[in-house]
């Protein structure tokens, strides 16, 4: 977004999105019959919108590495409590992350209808992007959708199985969570690999080919 100048890049400096969801939610609040928060005195008012833009902030993954080291670093000393404003600071942040990222904890079914879904936004993205003259991402760019599933391997096992293993920790039953994250990321490594033998065979065929012309 920020690569393409887009009015909201302008506007934020940093979580771009992120302020612009929170900047949503307090205009959504703001409507008539839509206040949920209008029985609260202003003090706590505040601290609940206060509560509200930290949690929308925290999905950026700018920021869920960092406190997700922070949360582990808690875990590991077998310190984390409830209790403790920062500990609960971090595992709001995290779960945060985690329902972000709730369809690669699904049945593979729905997981892959997702993932069908937001690659046809990105494509869409990319299109746009190649019409303003500026090469997209990879992932944005719908001439390679044949590295989809590898892709999501690297996303699958970089972020989403972390993040739900992180909040295992704080939340035993989130144990599920964490084993179909895993299930899914090696459905999605067969699948890669399907595609990395589809890809050598048709390498290995245009050679071929290739051959067979300079030999006649």
């Amino acid at each position: 977004m920020k690569s393409m100048s887009t009015p909201l890049a302008s506007i934020y400096s940093t979580s771009v999105m992120e302020h612009h969801h929170f900047n949503q939610t307090v205009t959504i609040l703001q409507q008539d019959g839509h206040n949920i928060l209008k029985s609260l005195h202003s003090e706590e008012y505040k601290e609940v919108l206060g509560l509200i833009k930290y949690c929308i902030l925290a999905t950026d993954l700018a920021l869920f590495f960092p406190n997700k080291a922070k949360l582990n670093a808690i875990i590991k000393e077998g310190n984390f409590d409830w209790k403790n404003d920062t500990h609960r600071s971090l595992a709001q942040a995290i779960l945060m992350t985690a329902c972000d990222l709730i369809a690669t904890a699904k049945p593979w079914k729905v997981q892959t209808e997702t993932v069908k879904v937001i690659f046809e936004e990105f494509y869409e993205q990319g299109d746009a992007e190649k019409i303003n003259g500026r090469e997209p991402i990879p992932m944005m760019d719908r001439t390679k959708a044949n590295e989809l599933p590898q892709m999501q391997v690297g996303f699958m096992r970089g972020i989403c199985v972390p993040c739900y293993e992180t909040i295992s920790g704080v939340i035993p039953d989130a144990e599920k969570l964490k084993e179909r994250s895993l299930y899914n990321a090696g459905k999605w490594e067969e699948l890669a690999e399907e595609q990395k033998k589809i890809t050598a065979e048709a390498q290995q065929q245009s050679t071929n080919d290739a051959t067979e012309e300079n030999g006649s």
